[in-house]
């Protein structure tokens, strides 16, 4: 058979969700928002799907250098060449290979692009989170939003659902969602780090994969001095350049507490983390401090010890 191999249609046209279930990735439809899907194959490799100008893409939540198209995708997870990625793809784009898994009933938004003026907006609708059921559940009280080190750094909107909101140059550009039944960033969102509140004695970084767990932290750790940022999950180049930032333009810390969670991301997440302070003039203690038991973040920790 002659392969007539179209790379640029693939990018378009071939279903990049369908595609990766065939290979046995499997829909975290928690994590999954109108403009994102996120997807997981057991515990080692969990990706982001979405698409850009009609574009399929996709990055790894763990691997900073694994992202792209749906080429970038085989290849990195395989030692085909181009040619080979190509007649692959090709064969399944003309039908040739079986498609048993019916298209998910998800209708991926294309507008992936940053709305300063509608994050703007929205979030001055929103109010401070007091009495909040969704996070008194997960174990953060009324107390511990009013404390110094949280005030003014949690919201809510008009359903109640939590808001953590990121910020750019004193602005907030990226507003994340938490509840019960949602996880996301509000469209026209720009993720950078979510933060605490610094103060001028705080000679510790802390830096967690979600606000909720960087809270759960304080709230085990009763840490005095500790300045908290929170990744939101695997963080892009961008996120790394604050971090650095955050590091040599508050030139006050002496220890850096990597607290991710205890799984594969975790490691993972931790070892760029090492990569990134290892680039700044950073010549203080650099730890991970994770939850003893596989499986738990800190805010696990934190419910397994109210349960008690």
């Amino acid at each position: 058979m002659r392969y007539k191999i179209e790379f640029s249609r693939f990018k378009h046209e071939i279903n990049f969700i369908q595609y990766a279930q065939s290979l046995g990735y499997e829909i975290d439809q928690k994590k999954t928002t109108r403009r994102s899907v996120a997807m997981y194959q057991g515990h080692s490799d969990k990706i982001i799907v979405s698409k850009k100008n009609g574009t399929w893409i996709y990055f790894s939540v763990y691997d900073q250098c694994d992202n792209g198209t749906i080429i970038d995708f085989i290849q990195n997870r395989s030692q085909k060449s181009l040619l080979e990625t190509g007649k692959e793809l090709q064969l399944w784009m003309d039908g040739f290979v079986e498609q048993s898994l019916s298209s998910p009933s998800i209708n991926l938004s294309d507008d992936t692009t940053y709305d300063p003026a509608r994050i703007k907006k929205l979030f001055n609708y929103y109010s401070l989170a007091r009495n909040h059921a969704y996070l008194k559940n997960r174990g953060i009280t009324q107390q511990v939003l009013k404390s110094s080190r949280f005030a003014d750094r949690v919201f809510q909107d008009k359903y109640k659902n939590a808001v953590f909101p990121h910020f750019k140059n004193g602005q907030a550009c990226g507003l994340e969602l938490k509840g019960e039944n949602i996880s996301l960033f509000v469209r026209g969102s720009e993720k950078t780090l979510w933060r605490s509140n610094i103060f001028k004695s705080d000679d510790c970084l802390v830096i967690a994969e979600a606000p909720i767990d960087a809270i759960s932290y304080q709230i085990l750790h009763n840490l005095s001095t500790a300045f908290y940022v929170a990744t939101s999950g695997g963080f892009s180049k961008n996120q790394s350049d604050m971090i650095k930032s955050f590091i040599e333009d508050f030139n006050q810390f002496k220890e850096i507490t990597i607290a991710t969670d205890n799984n594969a991301g975790g490691d993972q997440i931790t070892e760029r983390l090492y990569r990134i302070i290892q680039e700044t003039k950073f010549n203080g203690h650099i730890k991970r401090h994770s939850p003893d038991q596989s499986g738990q973040d800190w805010n696990d920790v934190l419910k397994n010890q109210l349960s008690i």
